[in-house]
């Protein structure tokens, strides 16, 4: 089976060979592989098993993977300025000051090189493998941690119309941008906006239902009007456990990365959303992979397959990035166990 049908099968919950991989390395961790495998960038995610391919193209595309010098800065095209903090691009100046979007002008989704890392993927990966494209930051998180800064939580309760005017801004530039990028025959398109804290939602699900999920559900329709057969998939960090049936109600079919943090508790999450959507993630990033044994870390693989994975519906991924502070022994034991444990039927015995 081809990795980017072992990808299709298993969203549409048909058992595969084995349970696909999509793994993600921050630029320090890729750092550690690439001499061990001989490649970087697309390759190296495809050496150490991965069956799919990422291209970003939203505004992470430039926050999070433009490197600087640490300590410097620059301004993006959103009019955001970030500084380099410990290997990370931190917003620290927010264009809209105010709670008003007047003289803001939005980034151009039809400028014509947004797609070129889309086309060369697809032109040398699609045949044999998954390709996903990346919209993140997408919706409410642009606003809090990119536009506006804390503010925009006390906006949504002082300033609605102001919040839902920026959310009306995004569907229109990420509705033209998706469509685009679904022109060109991707199969999946991820919507990424970061809802959840570690122990439940950002802001009340009332006030999430009132303004981001029409939001959401916009792009949605947009993109599914554009290709019926497109694949949408939800990204957000936290416990968002309290709005899974919303989003399976709107037509998301893969969701992630399923933090294991609050209410996000594998086997209950299976057990309830399981026959209804496919999950991508769930290996705790926060302690076990940086500061657990490699054997923890291998039961941890063990005990997530045996959660998420039994009828399909699951593809393998950390809840987050591999970053840096992950030590190579650890990825090792990750990549060891998924050799070991991947394979359909299922055989999770210790």
């Amino acid at each position: 089976m081809k990795p980017r049908e072992r990808f299709h099968a298993a969203i549409k919950h048909q058992e595969p060979d084995l349970v696909p991989l999509f793994i993600r390395y921050v630029t320090a961790a890729s750092a550690k592989l690439a001499p061990i495998f001989g490649a970087t960038g697309h390759d190296l995610a495809i050496k150490t098993g991965n069956d799919g391919v990422i291209v970003q193209i939203g505004l992470n595309a430039e926050y999070s993977h433009k490197v600087i010098p640490e300590g410097d800065t620059y301004t993006s095209e959103w009019g955001v300025t970030y500084q380099r903090v410990h290997g990370f691009n931190q917003p620290i100046d927010y264009p809209l000051k105010e709670p008003t979007l007047e003289n803001y002008e939005w980034p151009d989704p039809k400028k014509p090189d947004r797609l070129n890392e889309i086309r060369e993927v697809m032109d040398k990966y699609h045949q044999d493998y998954a390709v996903m494209v990346d919209l993140s930051s997408s919706l409410f998180e642009v606003g809090y941690a990119h536009l506006r800064g804390e503010s925009f939580f006390s906006d949504c309760y002082e300033n609605p119309e102001f919040v839902a005017e920026v959310m009306r801004g995004l569907v229109a530039y990420y509705s033209i941008l998706g469509c685009r990028a679904i022109r060109e025959g991707i199969d999946i398109i991820r919507i990424g906006d970061d809802i959840g804290g570690q122990n439940g939602l950002l802001m009340s699900p009332a006030m999430w239902r009132k303004l981001v999920k029409p939001a959401l559900q916009q792009l949605v329709d947009a993109f599914k009007q554009e290709n019926p057969n497109i694949i949408v998939k939800y990204h957000s960090c936290g416990d968002f456990r309290t709005v899974i049936p919303d989003l399976i109600e709107m037509g998301i079919e893969l969701i992630g990365t399923m933090q294991p943090c609050g209410r996000m508790v594998p086997h209950e999450i299976k057990a309830e959303f399981g026959d209804r959507v496919a999950f991508l993630g769930g290996l705790d990033t926060q302690q076990l992979l940086p500061l657990g044994s490699p054997a923890e870390v291998r039961e941890g693989v063990r005990q997530l397959l045996r959660a998420y994975a039994p009828g399909a519906g699951y593809i393998f991924m950390p809840a987050h990035y591999v970053n840096a502070d992950v030590p190579l022994a650890n990825i090792w034991a990750m990549l060891e166990a998924l050799r070991d444990y991947r394979a359909y039927p299922l055989r999770l015995d210790a």
